[in-house]
């Protein structure tokens, strides 16, 4: 074991005992390891041994820092930041909206919606079976999600942008649920909420379109990170389902495994898509997760080591500053930009930023709505969202040898719904009507063509 400690995204000081978030973390790069395993010895994740930890463990190219800490000549790097404004969103367009010169295709307007189709519009309940309702910001998944504060007018006068993740919170709230109630009073603005109000008193859980046994999200009593609040007037934390630190760990770590094609030849970085679909390790139609994964997947090919750099976080990374103008053109002044949580926003390669606020000084005589972006007036949040984009940190180091560790059989692969980019996730390598095979060579040809719905793992909306 190593003396590492793990301390809160942005190095932030919320937790009374540091050590319950280390041991949080502590627990995920544990998990990550124990998948790679599996991955690469073919076992269940149940079934990992202690000694196949101990066998397979020191040749992964990920490494659990509480185990074996970074040597001392480790770099830490941020990786090319991805635009936050959902790519999904953009696949998926046109969306059936009124002409807009603004939003042509619907697109601004479709990501500010709320509901369900990050849950794939599962019917959520309580943990007896009552019904609840619990629509999220489900279309916003690039690991930054915002909301926009309107005058009586319906104009814009603020916009606030968040990166941490809904899990932060619900280890915050197993701990300090005083503190969590307070920083929601502080950001919504009302100081009437109890705690309870922020407890899935009853449990939560989901059942998937086509399933017959629901999902747990919350035990009872625990933290209901789809409350309200976070909605309107909101915004605390990321919501939708995809946008957890855990699903961040869980991408990075598990593109951590060099994988061979049915020709037996390693895939080479190039193609971030191609390399998420063939490790199951995400969504290929965000910005995020292909790019994440290649990353990843390129440290491993170097031949380095690498791990989550610590503080592990998703981070607002920059904002192009230039695009968003006052009336007569001139760049905004950067103080208007507010981190309140996180640090060094205007430093690209260090920014930790966790949550952002935009408004004008009230002495201008402006707001955020007479402010102009590529020219274009501000008319929906989704437009400053544009200007930013996410990133996370990774440390690494060379590995004693220029092994690559061990290379495994890809475990899915992709169908583009025909006419589009959409891709969906797809096992077995037949895809059914209306879709193509995306990438050949990932999946060996089924011998036969077997046309299930059900061999589809749908994460868009078909």
């Amino acid at each position: 074991m190593s003396a590492w400690k793990f301390n809160a995204p942005g190095n932030v000081h919320d937790f009374k005992d540091p050590s319950k978030w280390h041991d949080a973390m502590e627990k995920e790069a544990k998990d990550i390891i124990r998948i790679l395993v599996g991955q690469t010895l073919g076992k269940d994740y149940e079934d990992i041994t202690p000694e196949d930890i101990l066998a397979v463990g020191p040749e992964l190219a990920y490494v659990d820092p509480t185990v074996t800490a970074p040597p001392a000549d480790a770099e830490t790097i941020g990786i090319s930041p991805w635009g936050a404004f959902p790519r999904a969103v953009e696949r998926n367009a046109p969306w059936p909206f009124p002409p807009d010169d603004i939003d042509f295709k619907g697109n601004f307007r479709a990501s500010e919606q709320s509901g369900n189709e990050d849950i794939h519009n599962g019917q959520l309940s309580d943990l007896n079976g009552n019904p609840l309702t619990f629509p999220v910001r489900h279309r916003q998944d690039e690991y930054l999600e915002w909301t926009v504060r309107r005058n009586q007018d319906g104009k814009i006068t603020k916009a606030i942008f968040v990166a941490e993740g809904y899990d932060y919170y619900a280890t915050l709230f197993e701990n300090d649920p005083t503190l969590v109630r307070d920083m929601y009073r502080e950001f919504t603005g009302i100081n009437s909420i109890q705690v309870d109000e922020l407890r899935a008193l009853e449990g939560l859980q989901v059942l998937y379109p086509g399933k017959t046994k629901p999902v747990t999200l919350v035990e009872k009593g625990g933290f209901n990170w789809r409350n309200g609040y976070n909605i309107d007037p909101g915004i605390v934390h990321l919501s939708h389902r995809a946008n957890s630190l855990g699903a961040e760990v869980n991408l990075a770590g598990v593109s951590g495994i060099a994988r061979k094609g049915t020709d037996g030849n390693i895939l080479k970085v190039g193609k971030p898509e191609l390399l998420l679909c063939c490790s199951n390790g995400g969504n290929p139609n965000r910005n995020s997760d292909p790019l994440i994964g290649e990353q990843a997947y390129a440290q491993v090919l170097a031949a380095y080591h690498y791990t989550l750099a610590d503080p592990v976080g998703l981070y607002i990374a920059a904002v192009e500053e230039q695009r968003l103008t006052l009336p007569n053109g001139e760049p905004i002044p950067r103080e208007w930009w507010k981190v309140v949580r996180g640090s060094d926003l205007w430093i690209p390669a260090e920014s930790r930023v966790l949550r952002l606020e935009l408004e004008v000084p009230a002495s201008e005589g402006l707001i955020l709505a007479d402010l102009l972006i590529d020219g274009n007036p501000v008319v929906y949040g989704a437009q400053l969202a544009q200007l930013l984009s996410v990133h996370l940190f990774v440390t690494r180091w060379k590995r004693t040898t220029n092994s690559v560790g061990p290379v495994v059989n890809c475990e899915c692969t992709c169908c583009r719904k025909t006419g589009t980019k959409i891709l969906v996730l797809n096992s077995t390598g037949a895809c059914v009507p209306g879709y193509e095979l995306a990438f050949e060579g990932l999946l060996p040809k089924p011998k036969e063509i077997e046309v299930k719905a059900s061999a589809f793992k749908s994460i868009t909306r078909l």
